[in-house]
């Protein structure tokens, strides 16, 4: 069992103070120029000890497809001194890139580990500069990981499709609020204020792969600190990791993956604290939000701004968070027949259409909050007790309804088109054929 510490430490703070912000390149006007041969300066470091010897690749995610395998950006290698620290400057890219820096082998003091590989995302290219310091620890890498995850197979082979760069570009911006790349410490400085970082879990995350990094190595199997890591960080029918970043991917991937025995993986020392009192249910990293006007909320949706819908089953509201967490003008919205509100679907408008479970009718509020004209829509009586709302292609509305086992069809102006009962029985949730 782990050693439990509690110890006080400024690193526990939400709101980090003396933080070193990632600040804009400067000169740049309607076309876009590569950034070039900027200064940066950091600190490769595990388990609170140097890591020397390790070595730096500065990767652009690509934007090709998911998992997309990446070229090393540097033209000349980048080695830590045995203090860790690392300055580089042969380098270039341009602006709306997403730049990640990944140490790999190197000796925390226990001998070389060429298993280890740590973890930091830096952001869009147009943000770095001279001014940038970067750590890079356990902690960075929990957070980088866990954040990038659905974008990612290794550490590598990070990227998107050219048709979602800025759902990728909002995963790195979410790194910014789980840990802060400068100073290496759980709670990132894009933290909105009101939120709460899983600042616990990401320690207790942090602490069970420094158990390798701070090792000379091994593979899944032979018992070593390295060798237990790989081997409960591979998923079923899965190949075993042979890195610390690919185990902690794999641990994002399956959140309920050897849970217990992961926690309880033994360490000398605990260097990351505080930590989880017991293990979790799973690995599932959350911000949490106290600022939305939440009300027994009952399920949330995203739309292409990213800004997160959630409907409050218990108050009759609507609550919209910006990417940032923030609610947007507006929010909570209210009126327009919310009554019981469970589930909301956006459509290509980026209209909200929520399901109204105690009142047989379905909503639809403008990204503004006001009232999509002619709502609620009733469909012509059909919708009972809904407690599923889907869009299809065409803009058409789908709603499950468990107070007649039916499904109604809606036009995207709400105009009732037709409803099916056959085989329909006690509807819990649609899903819509996107062709």
């Amino acid at each position: 069992m782990r050693t439990k510490s509690y110890a006080s430490q400024n690193c526990l703070a939400l709101a980090m103070v003396a933080t070193v912000l990632l600040s804009g390149c400067s000169g740049f006007t309607s076309q876009p120029m590569p950034v070039i041969g900027a200064a940066i300066q950091g600190r490769v470091y595990g388990g609170q000890q140097p890591i020397g010897g390790a070595t730096l690749a500065l990767y652009a995610a690509g934007i090709t497809g998911y998992s997309a395998a990446n070229v090393n950006l540097f033209s000349t290698p980048v080695i830590t001194t045995s203090k860790g620290n690392f300055t580089f400057s042969s380098w270039s890219c341009t602006p709306g890139q997403q730049l990640y820096l990944v140490a790999t082998g190197g000796d925390p003091g226990a001998g070389v580990n060429n298993n280890a590989a740590l973890m930091a995302a830096l952001g869009d290219c147009s943000t770095v500069n001279s001014n940038t310091y970067v750590s890079i620890n356990e902690i960075t890498t929990i957070g980088s990981v866990f954040a990038l995850a659905p974008f990612m197979s290794g550490y590598a082979a990070l990227g998107s499709s050219a048709t979602n760069t800025a759902g990728l570009a909002r995963a790195f911006a979410s790194v910014n609020k789980l840990v802060n790349i400068a100073n290496g410490q759980a709670g990132g400085s894009a933290l909105p204020s009101g939120a709460t970082a899983p600042v616990n879990e990401i320690y207790t995350l942090a602490d069970i792969i420094a158990a390798c990094i701070n090792s000379p190595g091994g593979v899944a199997g032979d018992g070593s600190p390295c060798g237990t890591l790989f081997t409960l960080a591979t998923p079923s029918g899965g190949s075993a990791p042979t890195d610390t970043v690919q185990a902690a991917l794999n641990i994002a991937h399956n959140p309920t993956l050897n849970v217990a025995a992961l926690f309880n993986t033994p360490l000398p020392t605990s260097p990351y604290v505080p930590q989880l009192a017991s293990a979790p249910s799973d690995w599932t990293l959350a911000v949490r939000y106290s600022t939305g006007a939440f009300n027994s909320p009952k399920s949330t949706t995203i739309d292409a701004n990213g800004n997160v819908w959630v409907a409050n089953s218990v108050g009759n509201s609507i609550s919209v968070l910006a990417q940032t967490g923030a609610p947007v003008a507006g929010s909570p919205f209210t009126g327009n027949g919310l009554t019981g509100p469970t589930t909301i679907a956006i459509d290509v408008g980026g209209n909200g259409w929520i399901a109204n479970q105690g009142g047989n009718t379905v909503s639809a509020f403008t990204t503004a909050g006001a009232a999509v004209s002619g709502s609620p829509f009733a469909g012509s009586g059909t919708i009972s007790t809904p407690t599923a709302v889907a869009i299809d292609a065409t803009g058409n509305v789908w709603i499950g309804n468990l107070g007649n086992n039916s499904v109604t069809e809606l036009t995207s102006a709400g105009s009732y088109v037709q409803q099916f009962t056959s085989g329909v029985a006690n509807p819990q949730s649609l899903a819509v054929n996107p062709k």
